[in-house]
């Protein structure tokens, strides 16, 4: 849980209380509905490992007849080996996948609900032209979409999206492998100030900001010491990057940081938007369990925690305020 002020504290206490009847009035009467469905998924999944046992040595004494009958090359076997594993892996993850995918779509739809204009979509990829365009995504070949949600906050618009983005990457013997280049949320939100440029806000890295740089933009430098010490700004108008990037602004950057337990944090602002980019190894919003029966109150009091979260990007930024920055 995040630090709050005092007058958040008691909108968090009033709305957590009015949450937790949702959840009892709501949600679970739906939970208890999907146990039989859950209970069923995890027997097709034991049959199917049932079934991976004994295929398993069938198909290594088969690999081995061949080796010795037709003199296989070893790189060859480890092939096939690789691309048994991965079926199998993929077969296996059909009962978790048509569990999770129903159960997120249902149980969520509600869970969200309870929060007025707000909506849900399970696996919602964002726009890649966005991402482009946004130039503070890493470079990927994969991309992962998890929970979105979808809705407005003070007046404010917001889009959240979970996501995994991997790179295909090779070994020194040329195999082929992913490597998770972010994993987190995004979340785009409106700007209560108008503008024409590019500006976005990277985390620092140190000796390596030499290094980096972008098409029609300029580092920009800024007076507070602790804020540069923490991030490189860069923007397509150094004049409109400071009209952004106030001192009050920066401040209030900085305490988002701090809310977020010093989790990195990027920004991009453009067409009168700020995309932030929140990385953490944490599945957010994950309420669910395949194993486990899901009546689990703490469960959900947690995503509903997570979720609050979202809502104090926009209190602690004054994104609803048309005000000065």
């Amino acid at each position: 849980m995040m630090k709050l002020s005092d007058e958040e504290v008691l909108q968090y206490k009033d709305l957590k209380e009015k949450f937790v009847a949702h959840y009892n009035n709501v949600l679970v009467p739906k939970l208890q509905q999907k146990e039989d469905f859950r209970r069923q998924c995890v027997k097709n999944f034991w049959r199917l490992v049932a079934i991976a046992v004994i295929a398993a040595p069938c198909l290594i004494f088969g690999v081995y007849w061949a080796q010795e009958k037709y003199g296989l090359e070893e790189d060859f076997i480890f092939n096939i080996g690789f691309a048994a594993c991965a079926i199998g892996a993929f077969i296996l993850r059909g009962p978790f996948a048509k569990y999770k995918k129903e159960i997120k779509n249902d149980i969520m739809g509600d869970f969200i609900s309870f929060f007025d204009n707000f909506s849900y979509k399970y696996g919602q990829e964002m726009s890649p032209g966005l991402m482009e365009k946004s130039l503070i995504f890493p470079k990927y070949d994969n991309y992962e979409a998890d929970d979105c949600f979808f809705g407005r906050y003070k007046d404010v618009g917001i889009s959240v999206y979970e996501q995994k983005l991997t790179e295909v990457r090779r070994t020194s013997k040329g195999q082929r492998y992913n490597e998770t280049v972010f994993q987190g949320i995004a979340v785009e939100m409106d700007m209560n100030k108008k503008f024409d440029g590019h500006t976005i806000v990277l985390k620092d890295e140190g000796l390596f900001n030499k290094f980096t740089s972008f098409d029609g933009m300029e580092r920009v430098t800024l007076e507070d010491v602790v804020f540069e010490k923490q991030f490189e700004v860069y923007s397509s108008n150094q004049v409109e990057a400071r009209y952004i990037l106030t001192t009050g602004f920066m401040e209030r950057i900085l305490k988002l940081k701090e809310l977020y337990a010093g989790k990195q944090i990027e920004m991009s602002f453009y067409n009168n938007k700020i995309l932030l980019l929140i990385e953490t190894l944490e599945d957010m919003f994950e309420a669910f369990s395949f194993f486990e029966t899901n009546l689990n109150q703490a469960k959900f009091e947690k995503v509903f925690e997570e979720f609050w979260t979202i809502f104090a990007i926009v209190n602690v930024l004054k994104l609803n305020q048309h005000l000065g920055m």
